[in-house]
């Protein structure tokens, strides 16, 4: 397993701040970033829970394409001592920046839904980009991994080459039915009514897309599939209203029989854009890129955890 003690690191400057902890630059490596966790936070890390997220990154692949494409994964776990005090990750850089007047910033989900402040992608772009959202989650699933606290800002996006999206606070993600790095959070308005103050699990995750994708489309921050949000799209998009309709129906379903992430996939598979919107530049699969290279580091040997009945599951304590 991949681990560096924090007495190694060389410490660049603050670039994020969240409720859970710092990230901060690596001022020898620039494209690795170290998250900390606040003090707080210290004594509720898992970090048998960690160390599993980065032993399977390399397991982690959606549409042929490697982890680092779409997720900001932990690749390094930070030790102060003997705790577990945070881990490195790729930075994301462009595209997925958008331009606040002289600044710029990660371009997060909730700026397609919170318009204005930037300029936004047409309907075509939007459908694709919960097109790949969904096909990254049905890629976890498969895996037997919850995202859990998908929300207007742990999601960053970019239509450049081609609509795509970056998973962020990836220490968020685990096997379902398993402890995660740090119990279980819900964004405020962004949860499950059904699973409120319970662990996240795959159907959690899949209302949580269905509201996602209804408050993208539409524009409505409080749009969501039991209140029949309107997909008419200003007529742009009648091909898809029908199928989307009937999902978001489903979505509002109990438990149990919401639609799953492959098939909001399929039906939101739009290759050719409608009469009057414009084409994003014609898709190219992206050169595989090569895993980040930590720094300092050193193996403790293979992991404890075990492989039992699904790829990612950890052995019971």
């Amino acid at each position: 397993m991949n681990e560096i003690q924090l007495s190694d690191l060389s410490l660049g400057r603050h670039i994020a701040q969240g409720s859970q902890g710092r990230i901060i630059e690596l001022a020898d490596h620039p494209g690795t970033v170290a998250k900390l966790y606040r003090t707080r936070e210290l004594g509720l890390v898992d970090g048998r829970a960690l160390a599993e997220l980065v032993r399977i990154r390399g397991f982690v692949v959606s549409e042929g394409l490697q982890v680092d494409h779409f997720a900001a994964w932990p690749h390094t776990v930070v030790l102060d001592g003997l705790r577990t005090a945070g881990f490195l990750m790729q930075r994301v850089h462009e595209p997925f920046l958008a331009g606040f007047g002289p600044t710029t910033a990660l371009a997060e989900l909730g700026l397609l839904v919170n318009t204005g402040d930037v300029p936004s992608p047409g309907v075509y772009e939007r459908v694709l980009l919960m097109r790949a959202l969904a096909a990254v989650m049905d890629a976890l699933h498969r895996q037997g991994l919850v995202l859990g606290d998908l929300s207007p800002r742990n999601i960053a996006w970019s239509v450049s080459p081609v609509p795509r999206v970056m998973l962020l606070d990836c220490d968020g993600i685990r096997p379902a039915g398993e402890d995660g790095v740090l119990p279980p959070a819900d964004t405020r308005g962004w949860e499950d009514p059904s699973n409120i103050g319970r662990p996240p699990t795959a159907d959690s995750d899949r209302f949580k897309l269905a509201l996602t994708i209804a408050r993208v489309l539409t524009g409505d921050r409080n749009a969501a599939p039991g209140h029949r949000p309107d997909l008419t799209f200003a007529g742009e998009a009648g091909i898809l209203v029908g199928p989307l309709t009937r999902l978001m129906d489903q979505a509002a379903g109990p438990p149990g029989l919401r639609p799953t992430a492959s098939q909001w996939a399929t039906v939101l598979d739009v290759r050719t854009p409608w009469a009057g919107a414009a084409p994003p530049t014609p898709p190219q699969m992206p050169a595989p890129m090569p895993p980040p290279v930590p720094p300092a580091m050193r193996s403790r040997g293979p992991s404890p955890s075990g492989e039992i009945l699904r790829p990612f599951r950890r052995q019971s304590r």
